[in-house]
């Protein structure tokens, strides 16, 4: 069987190509050299999506906090999740958000109104607080990974 490198290496092995190769071909000319810059950021960006575990570390801290905004926690445990195609996973992730941030901004009609909502704590240190801290730093972690919190 030949070896067949995964994809992280292919992006990685053009990344390489692009700097060493053709970016020292293009001085001179500041747009090229500017365009294959961007590019070789965009491969990176690429890249550490492939790592991120296509939602499935997302999922697992939504259910271990056991928040229960929504029936998709009862509905998608983390076997049946895993299965999902990676579109899929990311619309039942959409979907809690969307969820969450709705339960989070009518925080406040519900204490008014009395209704037997759902109630967060949304204190920092909190479920969740650091649900959406950690959430943030994953999302960053893709679009620019030297940010650090």
């Amino acid at each position: 069987m030949q070896y067949r490198p995964d994809a992280k290496e292919l992006l990685s092995t053009i990344q390489e190509f692009m700097m060493k190769e053709l970016l020292p071909k293009l001085e001179g000319d500041d747009l090229l050299s500017y365009k294959t810059l961007v590019s070789w950021n965009m491969l990176g960006v690429i890249a550490r999506e492939f790592e991120n575990s296509e939602y499935t570390k997302s999922w697992l801290e939504i259910l271990d906090s056991k928040l229960l905004l929504s029936d998709l926690e009862t509905k998608y445990p983390m076997d049946i999740f895993q299965k999902l195609t990676k579109k899929e996973r990311s619309q039942v992730l959409y979907e809690w958000n969307q969820q969450l941030a709705k339960t989070i901004r009518n925080q406040n009609e519900i204490s008014k109104t009395n209704d037997t909502e759902i109630r967060l704590d949304p204190s920092p240190k909190g479920k969740v607080w650091n649900l959406v801290k950690s959430q943030l730093k994953e999302n960053l972690s893709v679009s620019n990974p030297r940010f650090q919190t």
